[in-house]
């Protein structure tokens, strides 16, 4: 059996990202002190390092992410940890759940395969059923608030960033008929973010 782990970001208040869209809203009250940190890098590294499967989610999103990691490994003033990061999400099979994208939308990466949205819990449904390294969601709220509905993930990693968005899209849209047991905690003090890691369960 394979596990599915989901990490996301979150603003102290709940916040996955503004109301157009995005999160550049949320740095412009970024304290000074933590500049330059990057121990988010660091850790969704790591998770991606130990993936076998990276599930995304969306048009507009699994797009906007492979544009982006593409223009990484073409920029020399990238730090190390992100070429590493986008050289992994390159080589790594990837999932995107999507009613809209189409085959030529994903011609240019590798190692990527469509699976439309009424498909997706059968479909990790037999990914977890089978041997391998893990399953991963980075983001994908929509997504992964799904799975956790049909009980398909197994670990929630919250990585709550120092900022107060004060509006915006929440993290959960509902509440999952899930039960959270408390798997380890860790501070990075350089950046201010808090990692909480849960294992989710089934609702008693």
């Amino acid at each position: 059996m394979r596990a599915l782990t989901v990490c996301n970001f979150a603003t102290v208040d709940g916040m996955y990202e503004d109301d157009d869209h995005d999160i550049a809203s949320f740095f412009e009250h970024w304290h000074p002190d933590y500049h330059g940190a990057d121990s988010f890098d660091f850790h969704t590294t790591a998770l991606l390092r130990d993936a076998g499967t990276l599930l995304l989610s969306g048009r507009r999103s699994f797009l906007g992410n492979m544009t982006y990691w593409a223009s990484v490994l073409e920029d020399p003033d990238a730090t190390a940890i992100r070429r590493e990061f986008a050289e992994l999400i390159m080589a790594v099979e990837k999932i995107v759940v999507s009613d809209t994208i189409s085959d030529a939308d994903v011609a240019a990466w590798p190692h990527t395969r469509i699976v439309r949205i009424a498909d997706a819990r059968d479909e990790v449904r037999m990914l977890k059923q089978g041997e391998g390294r893990g399953i991963l969601i980075l983001l994908g709220r929509v997504l992964w608030n799904d799975l956790m509905h049909a009980g398909l993930v197994d670990e929630l990693q919250l990585v709550t960033f120092p900022l107060i968005a004060g509006g915006g899209v929440p993290l959960f849209d509902r509440r999952p008929p899930v039960a959270l047991k408390l798997l380890g905690t860790h501070v990075w003090e350089e950046s201010g973010n808090v990692l909480m890691r849960w294992r989710v369960d089934p609702a008693a």
